[in-house]
């Protein structure tokens, strides 16, 4: 992952609607282009990587940037929210919560993911979003609505999804992984199961991931498929009475055995499986 974002793309996905996606599998963003101004969906991790997306946004308009909309809480969708001042920056009420509480751990989790951002990470410092809702809100820049809906505990406890009905398009944020093993530290595993049928309900043909390419609901679904395999392992391992380390030792991913990320995200995805069983979670 680079600073300098070079595997960086800037796809077209709709009129007038733009995903940024990398070739790595890291966080993904956008923006939305109104008649009288821009909304952008996320805004990656450093300095260096914001400016880059705002430097995207500038190739294609000078209109102002009404709204920034961050997805989660994560820091590698939130970390750039300065640079895009004094835009507001529109989140989940918890959301907003959890970046203060979470601000050293998500620091820290991508310090040791990418240790050669080090320095960079260190120039970044907390922004909290300042306009928060719990169900629904809906953005207007000119007559481009930007529909943004909380449709339960998933991936974290405050995810968002960000609708643009009219032009088939919704940006899922970490909902959804193309091709790629959900990250679980945070999440509600089996309700996050329940979340993703909600949003493929929706049937939009272009869904911009959190992370992976873009596609569909087919990938949705698909994703949601890896998720539901995961759950389903820790749970037998669960009710085998096994530890979360020998569930994990026996673990086969089946055809997504070449999903990326298998290191990193299992062993924290079946953790939290069995912090749910355990009624640990709230």
């Amino acid at each position: 992952m680079s600073s300098q974002r070079a595997p960086f793309s800037v796809q077209v996905v709709a009129e007038g609607v733009y995903a940024c996606v990398p070739g790595d599998g890291t966080a993904n963003a956008g923006f939305i282009v109104g008649e009288d101004g821009v909304v952008v969906i996320d805004t990656l991790t450093t300095p260096s990587q914001a400016r880059w997306l705002l430097a995207s946004v500038r190739e294609v308009t000078h209109a102002p940037i009404r709204y920034v909309v961050n997805t989660h809480w994560h820091g590698d969708h939130t970390f750039g929210n300065q640079q895009f001042r004094p835009a507001g920056v529109v989140a989940h009420g918890t959301c907003r919560d959890d970046l203060m509480a979470g601000w050293e751990s998500t620091h820290a989790l991508l310090t040791r993911l990418y240790p050669q951002l080090r320095d960079e990470l260190g120039q970044v410092s907390m922004d909290l979003p300042d306009l928060t809702f719990l169900e629904s809100v809906t953005l207007h820049v000119g007559r481009q609505p930007v529909e943004l809906r909380y449709l339960g505990r998933g991936h974290t406890r405050g995810d968002i999804v960000a609708l643009l009905p009219h032009q088939g398009v919704l940006f899922a944020g970490d909902l959804a992984f193309h091709g790629y093993i959900p990250s679980m530290q945070d999440s509600y595993p089996s309700r996050w199961i329940d979340v993703v049928d909600e949003v493929a309900r929706f049937g939009l043909p272009t869904v911009v991931p959190g992370h992976g390419p873009v596609g569909g609901t087919d990938d949705l679904r698909e994703m949601r498929d890896c998720l539901t395999h995961i759950v389903e392992e820790a749970r037998r391992g669960f009710a085998a009475g096994k530890s979360p380390e020998a569930t994990l030792a026996g673990l086969s991913m089946g055809r997504f055995a070449s999903w990326g990320r298998q290191a990193d995200r299992l062993p924290p995805g079946v953790e939290r499986v069995y912090r749910e069983l355990s009624g640990e979670l709230d």
